[in-house]
């Protein structure tokens, strides 16, 4: 096993267990302000101010100028977060 798939390895496994930790915060914000909707706004908006800073600490900013010319369809990878997003947040709670 090369160190990279290692590195990946434990990548995965961190994103992995953060995705009930993202429910559950997301999900106690929702209730606290009581609106699922506007906690994944403000999850969304903390994620994209993240990914911005990640983008320019590694220099892909012109990668974004690529964007236009792509294909619609891939696009609605955006879509599915967002409905992931809104449904743990609403159901979290719930269960």
């Amino acid at each position: 096993m090369t160190a990279d798939t290692v590195r990946y390895t434990v990548i995965m496994l961190l994103a992995g267990i953060g995705i009930p930790i993202l429910a559950a915060l997301n999900a106690r914000l929702g209730v606290r302000i009581g609106s699922p909707a506007a906690a994944a706004a403000i999850l969304f908006t903390v994620a994209l101010a993240g990914t911005g800073l990640a983008m320019i600490a590694s220099g892909g900013t012109s990668a974004l100028a690529a964007a236009p010319g792509q294909p619609k369809h891939l696009f609605l990878a955006g879509l599915l977060v967002a409905f992931y997003v809104l449904s743990v947040t609403w159901v979290a709670p719930r269960f």
